[in-house]
């Protein structure tokens, strides 16, 4: 039961208010206890509550332009097979390329890819081959990861290599493309029309990796590095050059878990594995569901019904499933998910999931203090201490809240999911730029508490 509905003495409730204010950026080893040492009346306890939680599969992760390509096929036994395939366009040069015409082929085609990140074993030998796509790309298309578009099955390359996580450049020759990209290059003039003719006869290209390869490899297609280079010789010692970039793509994002104890899991069905233990992986979806209902039944149970939360911290600590370079996400944050498993969208105009919010927002004068819905702009955010490897963030005034002004059906499960930013109306956008995961075993998911109450 709330302690504000109890009818006790106006003294003791500005005075719990004015400890509760005063605790809740106190370092934890030290709230309060020196401010009511030998008090008979109020006691500063503390307390650990395990939080239950399950795993769900999210549905339609947008995957579309998010400047970062994504290929490989990767297993293990913790997650069995992820398979990743990305789809991105080519654009033509904004310069009209000045070839003379006595110049009649290309020297070489030449795809340069700057590694972002790369999750897997290292070293590994990676196969990747590349086809060109034979059905558009629509720039205003939303892409997910169960999408696909059509591709010549015949490859472009077809190469294994070995590549380590200090690796920073894929460069492949694209030497079977080399000789139409160039004829089309001769008489090519920067315009829209040429550079619509040139999107349609050039629908773009397909990485797909093979089933030797060990690892997931992420590329920013945005950096300068990341190019498409044709080169052709004048006057016989001159290398010129014509440069493309790319463009809008999406990836296709494939899990399978057969052999583990994720096997069967649905879509936007709550699942416990018979571990027990909790799951994330970014790019297929898989969030841990957290259930807030063991703090509630504390405050229930809670007989003096005085309880005052000082300060609270989620922690979730003792990360498995840690291979080599697979790492979990840097930030995360929690989003308050309904009973058929979707994020709660709020908003007038424009909509966004809600989230646990910062303390300043709960406190700020320009918002209202008992709205738990504001934006996820302002999220609460669970930074990753990569030293102990666990995740710390303090939900304090949420905690309070969530005492009675909050309604309790709205706000007592949460995804813990990555946290970048949203895109209206209905999709989390960035949980699908990567493959970032863990394993939370089922003690190690937990809250935190220093709180004041009436003896």
């Amino acid at each position: 039961m709330n302690w504000l509905t109890k009818k006790v003495s106006n003294v003791i409730v500005t005075g719990l208010v004015l400890l509760s204010a005063l605790f809740s950026c106190e370092d934890p080893s030290r709230l309060g206890i020196d401010l009511i040492d030998g008090d008979d009346d109020l006691g500063v306890l503390y307390v650990e509550i395990p939080l239950e939680s399950k795993v769900v599969r999210m549905d339609s992760i947008n995957t579309t332009n998010r400047g970062i390509m994504m290929t490989g096929d990767y297993t293990d036994n913790d997650f069995g097979n992820l398979k990743v395939q990305s789809y991105l366009r080519i654009l033509p040069p904004g310069v009209s390329p000045d070839i003379p015409e006595a110049v009649l082929e290309a020297d070489s085609l030449k795809m340069d890819l700057r590694i972002l990140y790369y999750s897997g074993q290292s070293p590994a030998s990676h196969q990747l081959s590349i086809h060109q796509l034979t059905e558009g790309l629509d720039p205003q298309k939303v892409y997910y990861s169960f999408d696909s578009s059509q591709y010549d099955p015949v490859s472009i390359v077809d190469t294994t290599f070995m590549i380590t996580d200090a690796d920073t450049l894929l460069s492949l020759d694209l030497f079977n493309l080399k000789d139409d990209l160039f004829q089309a290059m001769q008489e090519y003039q920067a315009d829209s029309a040429n550079a619509a003719e040139f999107l349609e006869e050039f629908k773009g290209l397909t990485l797909l990796s093979g089933k030797s390869s060990s690892a997931i490899l992420g590329f920013n297609n945005q950096h300068p590095q990341s190019e498409l280079t044709l080169y052709y010789t004048t006057n016989d010692t001159i290398v010129n050059t014509i440069d493309f970039t790319y463009s809008s793509y999406y990836h296709q994002i494939t899990p399978d878990y057969t052999g583990t104890e994720l096997e069967g899991i649905e879509v936007l069905t709550d699942f416990t594995p018979v571990s027990g233990n909790s799951y994330l992986q970014t790019g297929a979806g898989l969030v841990p569901k957290v259930d807030f209902t063991p703090y509630y039944d504390f405050i229930e149970n809670d007989t003096t019904g005085t309880v005052v939360i000082n300060q609270a911290l989620l922690v979730m600590d003792d990360l498995q499933g840690l291979d080599g370079t697979i790492d979990p996400p840097q930030q995360m944050s929690f989003f308050y998910t309904n009973e058929a498993n979707e994020e709660v969208l709020v908003g007038d105009e424009f909509q966004f999931p809600g989230t646990i919010q910062t303390d300043a927002v709960y406190i700020s004068t320009t918002r209202n203090n008992l709205d738990p819905f504001n934006t996820s702009l302002r999220s609460v955010r669970a930074e990753l201490d990569t030293a102990d490897v666990v995740y710390r963030p303090e939900i304090t005034l949420f905690l309070q809240l969530a005492d009675g002004a909050f309604d309790r059906d709205d706000t007592d499960k949460v995804f813990s999911m990555p946290f970048s930013y949203v895109d209206a109306p209905t999709s989390v956008r960035d949980i699908g730029r990567n493959v970032d995961r863990f394993i939370l075993p089922p003690n190690n998911l937990r809250l935190e508490i220093f709180y004041t109450r009436l003896r």
